[in-house]
């Protein structure tokens, strides 16, 4: 599976093959094979493996995945005590509330500067397609995933500017999802780091970005008690190469 994914150059390709081959074949394969790519990707870094594992991550949070499939692999993954494992393939999250002031910025109008008139949503949206850097520069501060989802696919936004979204505090889950499903910029170290550090990601795409950090940036996350619990769980786990049901 490695050099069938090597040969692929197109990252959704590449996750799509993934998926289908976690489909059709024996979840306790799977996850011995998964459990293999992890330890070669953490403890060797081969190149092959690092970018299997980050396609990993990538199939395991695939819309396109049968649920069937999610819970055949968690299953078998939990059965063999691979929590590491286990954990890809978990896609609900807990609900993570909004401040008021944050809700309020989700309105159907607000202004790009405290002086500016409001703005609707289309206009903002329509403005998120601009070249112009310092509009870029105020529309980045929207919260509206919305205005997000365009604004990471303008091809004058920069590496820099995904990670000042990711790092946003507070922010809206739904804006930060967005980002960690992005083909371009969820397998930017910055952005994901930045991503696995805020509390508002949802936990799911947290713990699937957290699994291609280093093991330095783990141990901080393991260390961090503003992070959930089950992520620094899925951090401690990775650091001491050990799984947990």
């Amino acid at each position: 599976m490695v050099r069938r994914l090597r040969a692929l150059r197109e990252p959704q390709m590449r996750v799509r093959v993934l998926v289908e081959a976690l489909r059709d074949g024996d979840a306790s394969e799977w996850v011995e094979a998964l459990d293999d790519i992890l330890s070669r990707a953490r403890s060797e870094a081969q190149p092959d493996f690092v970018e299997a594992l980050e396609c990993l991550t990538h199939a395991a949070a695939d819309a396109t995945m049968p649920y069937e499939t999610r819970q055949r692999v968690y299953a078998a993954a939990v059965a063999r005590e691979r929590g590491a494992i286990a954990r890809l393939f978990l896609a609900a999250s807990p609900a993570v509330d909004i401040p008021a002031q944050l809700r309020r910025q989700l309105g159907p109008e607000r202004p790009l500067r405290p002086t500016d008139r409001p703005l609707t949503l289309g206009e903002r949206k329509a403005l998120a397609r601009t070249h112009r850097r310092d509009q870029l520069l105020l529309l980045l501060r929207d919260p509206h995933p919305d205005v997000v989802a365009i604004l990471l696919d303008n091809p004058h936004v920069t590496e820099s500017d995904v990670t000042r979204v990711a790092s946003t505090r507070p922010a809206v889950p739904a804006a930060l999802a967005l980002v960690a499903a992005h083909v371009r910029w969820s397998v930017r170290h910055a952005v994901k780091r930045a991503l696995v550090l805020n509390p508002a990601t949802p936990l799911a795409d947290a713990i699937r970005l957290a699994t291609t950090l280093r093991a330095g940036e783990l141990a901080e996350i393991a260390a961090d008690a503003s992070l959930p619990e089950p992520l620094r769980s899925h951090a401690r786990d990775l650091v001491t190469d050990r799984s947990l049901s």
